[in-house]
C-alpha cells in the first residue's frame, strides 16, 4: 500500500514478520534470536494499533475534506460580497487545524513505539544502553569542540547512551538555527541538522585536533573557530580532498589520523548518508554528522509494524561507531 492507494480506499490489512532482518553474516543469528525474544512479542499489538491508526487517519481525512470544502465555500461567498486581499491566507489557515487533527492518531502511535520499542532495540548493544526523547548532551561541552557553527537556537531530539568495551557513548540529534533578517521580518535558517556522537576516552589528549569538511583550506584557516590551531598536512589525497585538519599538537594529530582511521571516518559518513566532522579534545572524541533526516525515526506507516527495518538500520549504524572505538583503541588505558 502507498499514499495514493490508501486515499483511494484500499483495504488495510495487518502485516506480520517478513524475515528481512539484515546484518553481517556472522551476527544475523544473534539479531534473529534477540528479535524473537524481545521485539516480536510486541509486534502483533503494535500492528493492530497501526491498522487502527490508518483507518482513523483515512476517516479523518475524508471528514476534513468535506468540512473544509463547506467552510471554503462559505468564505468564498462572503468574500464575493466584500473582496479581501487575505482570502488566500484564510484558505491556507483553515487547513492547519485539520492537518493536526488528522495526524494525531499517527503521532501518538509513533510516540508509543519510541517509548516502548526503541529502548529494547538499543539494549541489544548492552544492558546499560538507554534511549530517551528528553535527555540531552551538554551544550557547553559541544561548544568547546570548536565544531559548532555560529547559531542562535539549539534544539535536541532523540538521545542514546551506553558503553562499548568500557568506552562511554552518547548520541544526540541536534538542530542549530540562526536568525536572519529579510526585509522587515526575521527568519530562522538552519546551520546544522544532524547527529552528535560523543565517545569518551580512557586517555586525555594532549592537544586539540579538529577534522572539518573542506571548504578550501584558506577559508577554514581564516575561521575564528580554529584560532591557536595550525594546519596539519596528511599524505592521503582522498582524505585531504574532503577534509581539512587543524591541531594544537602536530605529532598527536598524525598519530590519531592513521590510514585505517581515515578509512573508517569516510565509511561512517557513507553509512549515515551525510557529511562528517570530528574533534579530539579533553578526554573525548566528538563526531558531528550532518544529515537531512532524523536518524531514529520509524519506517513508513504503510509498512507493517515488524520493526525489522529499524532494528537492522540502527544495528548497522552502531556497528560503525563500535568499529571507530576499536580502530582508535579508545578502550586502552595506555597513553599516546
Amino acid at each position: 500500500m502507498n499514499a495514493v492507494s490508501f486515499l483511494l480506499g484500499a483495504k488495510i490489512k495487518p502485516m506480520r514478520q517478513t524475515g528481512k532482518l539484515s546484518g553481517q553474516e556472522q551476527e544475523v543469528a544473534s539479531l534473529q534470536e534477540y528479535y524473537q525474544q524481545h521485539l516480536a512479542p510486541h509486534c502483533r499489538q503494535f500492528e493492530n494499533r497501526r491498522v487502527a491508526c490508518l483507518k482513523s487517519l483515512r476517516q479523518r481525512i475524508y471528514s476534513s475534506i468535506i468540512i473544509y470544502a463547506i467552510l471554503a465555500l462559505g468564505v468564498t461567498l462572503l468574500a464575493s460580497r466584500q473582496p479581501s486581499d487575505w482570502l488566500f491566507f484564510i484558505y491556507v489557515g483553515l487547513i492547519v487545524p485539520f492537518v493536526f487533527w488528522c495526524a494525531r492518531p499517527i503521532s501518538r502511535y509513533q510516540s508509543d513505539v519510541k517509548t516502548i520499542i526503541f529502548p529494547k532495540i538499543f539494549r541489544y548493544f548492552g544492558n546499560d544502553f538507554i534511549y530517551s526523547q528528553t535527555h540531552t548532551m551538554s551544550l557547553s561541552t559541544l561548544k568547546r569542540s570548536k565544531l559548532l557553527p555560529s547559531y542562535h537556537d539549539a534544539n535536541f531530539d532523540d538521545y542514546v547512551q551506553g558503553t562499548h568495551k568500557g568506552v562511554g557513548i552518547a548520541i544526540n540529534e541536534l538542530h542549530l538555527t540562526i536568525n536572519v533578517k529579510r526585509d522587515k521580518r526575521t527568519e530562522k535558517q538552519t546551520v546544522f541538522n544532524g547527529v552528535m556522537v560523543q565517545l569518551d576516552c580512557h586517555k586525555a589528549f594532549k592537544g586539540h585536533t579538529v577534522v572539518v569538511r573542506s571548504r578550501g583550506s584558506f577559508v577554514n584557516f581564516l575561521s575564528s573557530s580554529f584560532k591557536r590551531l595550525s594546519r596539519v598536512k596528511l599524505e592521503d589525497p582522498k582524505f585531504e580532498k574532503q577534509f581539512d585538519v587543524f591541531s594544537s599538537d602536530q605529532i598527536e594529530a598524525r598519530y590519531l589520523l592513521t590510514v585505517t582511521f581515515m578509512e573508517r571516518l569516510l565509511a561512517l559518513a557513507g553509512c549515515f548518508s551525510g557529511k562528517i566532522q570530528c574533534a579530539f579534545y579533553e578526554d573525548k572524541l566528538l563526531i558531528m554528522l550532518a544529515c537531512n533526516k532524523n536518524r531514529f525515526e520509524l519506517g513508513s506507516i504503510f509498512k507493517g509494524a515488524t520493526f525489522e527495518y529499524e532494528f537492522s538500520q540502527i544495528n548497522r549504524e552502531m556497528r560503525q561507531l563500535f568499529a571507530m572505538i576499536e580502530v582508535l583503541k579508545l578502550d586502552e588505558y595506555t597513553g599516546l
